[in-house]
């Protein structure tokens, strides 16, 4: 028999693949020794396999303490030699898991993460593939020991579930134990596996098992013939898939065992026997199905993140939905407490949690009222040292330091008095520098008015007012209204064409104001709508053509700068 060891690796496969052999073939995967994670202890009774398994008949491939990358060619080599009779793989090692996956970790792997173990360590779902090249003579033995390694993202130490391809069994449990069977009944031709794994109690095991079919037959077989599966169902009846479907959707031991007990040989029962036992062996699946048992209402589970919350254990929001969030802070929660730290909660701890959580909110009630009691003897003597309210002041200091205090609300009332007073005494104020500024009705007063102030109710009037008595609300400059002041001036109207003027605009009604033969702003306003109207110069004063045609239009009379000849 051929025993084939990792020293060195490129040697060892040319010397295999240039030899494959007919007989049966074993793999041991022995990885004790790491460089970044603990080591483990049991690692030579799965190495001492290598004399039974020779003795068998067995060819053996070695690897030990090897690298991700080593693992892979010792799979592969498996591969290549092509075998269809028995296939025995031992494993020992550091296994992790993800959602989809299991890995054997590699030697020198340092803290691997779900996007680097590919690299780092051997896929567990390969393997079975491999191994199912010899359906119903392939066993793997998966040693699993409880010993540490700090992982990354997306991994988690121990075993997922695992599914077995068609024909491959798969036993877990402690190396020693596993080493054990293998010696005293898996290599023993004729052996009953179905009644040895049944007497086999620290053992569990996944896949196809059969007592019609031993691993090692009792007689001699013919070398390459393939022994018969056992007959399963070719086609499940509908009754059994419904069951079965039923099963799958509460994915719990007690489904699985359900539909076995009821269809102990059904076209499923492999599956459900598998998981069922991972399930039953994974604490984390047995933690999960327990608190899915309670059936938690939306409202129940609201209640337990309040819980939490209060015990200042953060479950991002309280919509009585467990993700991330409240699935750490449980864990939190259950490591203070000392219970096994898996996520998940039973009865018992629902109402620990209920019981912790309302005393803590006594506690914390009493705390706040304790606060509020102080605080509020703080807030009635600083209302007495601020005089009660008597004095603005005094109502504005107390409100800087409570504004909600017990007295807010009188002191915002009696300020809102003072502020009334206030408002209506500077409103008296204003109207009556308005009233003297109207009275006197000339620029400075109101300029006077605008200076004293400035946010007055009368400050748009007072700005048009100016405006209208110095020409610029008619847009004329300075200037400009100098040269149509000296040019009216200049016509030496006398005072009854002045009146005649004002008759006639308001004849037309254009509102001039009092006919006086004094021009006022009323009476600028009507010139300089009867110019606007005609198409002449708008400037609010008189010139020639305006008079000219004012006059004419009136009486028909003819104008001189000297007078009026009336005819």
């Amino acid at each position: 028999m051929r025993v084939f060891s990792f020293a060195p690796l490129a040697a060892l496969f040319a010397a295999f693949t240039a030899q494959i052999a007919c007989a049966d073939t074993a793999l041991l995967l022995v990885n004790d020794r790491y460089d970044n994670g603990q080591n483990l202890r049991q690692g030579r009774s799965i190495e001492a396999l290598q004399g039974p398994l020779q003795a068998a008949g067995f060819d053996v491939i070695v690897a030990n303490d090897a690298n991700g990358a080593q693992l892979r060619l010792a799979l592969n080599q498996l591969l290549q030699a092509g075998e269809q009779e028995r296939i025995v793989i031992a494993v020992i090692g550091h296994v992790v898991r993800s959602r989809t996956d299991d890995w054997l970790v590699g030697r020198d792997a340092d803290r691997p993460t779900l996007a680097t173990i590919g690299g780092d360590g051997l896929s567990l779902s390969a393997l079975l593939e491999v191994a199912a090249s010899a359906p119903g003579r392939s066993v793997v033995l998966l040693g699993l020991e409880r010993r540490g390694m700090d992982l990354g993202t997306g991994l988690n130490l121990g075993l997922g579930l695992l599914e077995p391809p068609q024909g491959v069994t798969v036993l877990t449990g402690a190396p020693e134990d596993l080493a054990a069977f293998a010696t005293d009944h898996l290599l023993v031709p004729g052996t009953d596996l179905t009644r040895a794994l049944a007497e086999a109690q620290r053992l569990r095991t996944y896949g196809f098992v059969s007592s019609a079919l031993p691993f090692i037959p009792a007689t001699p077989v013919v070398p390459g013939q393939v022994q018969p599966l056992p007959p399963v169902p070719t086609q499940p009846s509908a009754e059994e898939t419904a069951l079965w479907n039923a099963a799958t959707e509460l994915d719990t031991a007690g489904a699985y065992r359900a539909y076995l007990a009821r269809y102990p040989a059904g076209f499923y029962a492999a599956d459900a026997q598998t998981r069922a036992t991972t399930i039953e062996s994974d604490p984390l699946a047995l933690a999960r199905a327990t608190e899915d048992g309670l059936n938690l209402t939306r409202e129940q589970r609201q209640q337990i993140q309040r819980s939490l919350s209060i015990l200042d254990y953060d479950t991002r929001g309280i919509d009585g939905i467990f993700g991330t969030g409240t699935r750490t802070a449980i864990q939190g929660w259950q490591t203070a407490r000392g219970y096994p730290v898996t996520g998940y909660l039973d009865a018992p701890q629902v109402n620990a949690l209920g019981q912790q959580s309302a005393q803590r909110a006594a506690e914390l009630e009493a705390a706040a009222r304790a606060a509020r009691e102080e605080e509020e003897r703080a807030d009635s003597a600083y209302w007495q040292v601020t005089g009660q309210g008597a004095t603005e002041a005094g109502l504005r200091l107390y409100l800087d330091r409570y504004p909600d205090g017990i007295n807010a609300e009188l002191a915002e009332a009696r300020l809102e008095e003072y502020e009334r007073a206030a408002r209506a005494e500077a409103e008296a104020r204003d109207r009556a520098a308005w009233d003297v500024a109207r009275a006197a009705d000339t620029e400075a007063t109101y300029r006077l008015y605008l200076s004293n102030f400035p946010d007055g109710a009368f400050t748009e009037q007072a700005t048009a007012r100016i405006d209208q008595l110095t020409g610029f609300g008619n847009g004329l400059t300075p200037q400009q209204i100098a040269q149509f002041e000296a040019r009216e001036t200049a016509l030496n109207l006398p005072p009854i064409t002045r009146s005649l003027t004002e008759q006639r605009l308001e004849a037309m009604g254009l509102e001039p104001g009092q006919v006086d033969g004094r021009f006022d702003d009323r009476t600028r306003r009507a010139i300089r709508r009867y110019q606007g109207a005609r198409g002449l110069d708008v400037t609010g004063y008189l010139d020639q053509t305006t008079v000219v045609r004012l006059l004419a239009e009136a009486v028909g009379g003819i104008i001189r700068l000297d007078g009026v000849i009336n005819r």
